[in-house]
């Protein structure tokens, strides 16, 4: 990938960890110090398909009740109409 940016066009990204929320219908898998690039203007960040697909692999066992999660959080769900 260029060091470039494709959202506002900065050509400075850097390396670095972050969170990073994974859906599949209801399911939601969260990611903590997942490495990436971002945009030091912006924020955009940029993800290797290949942690990208590491990330489904594990949310899709752990759906599947093949694998245990690190922890659970309870969140709470409003519809933006609501508040």
């Amino acid at each position: 990938m260029s060091q470039k940016c494709n959202f506002c066009g900065h050509a400075h990204l850097s390396e670095t960890r972050t969170r990073y929320i994974h859906q599949q219908g209801d399911d939601i898998l969260i990611v903590d110090e997942v490495p990436c690039l971002e945009c030091e203007y912006c924020g955009e960040q940029y993800f290797d398909i290949g942690t990208l697909k590491k990330i489904e692999a594990d949310h899709a066992a752990l759906s599947a009740h093949r694998k245990q999660p690190q922890r659970t959080l309870q969140v709470a769900v409003e519809e933006f109409g609501t508040l």
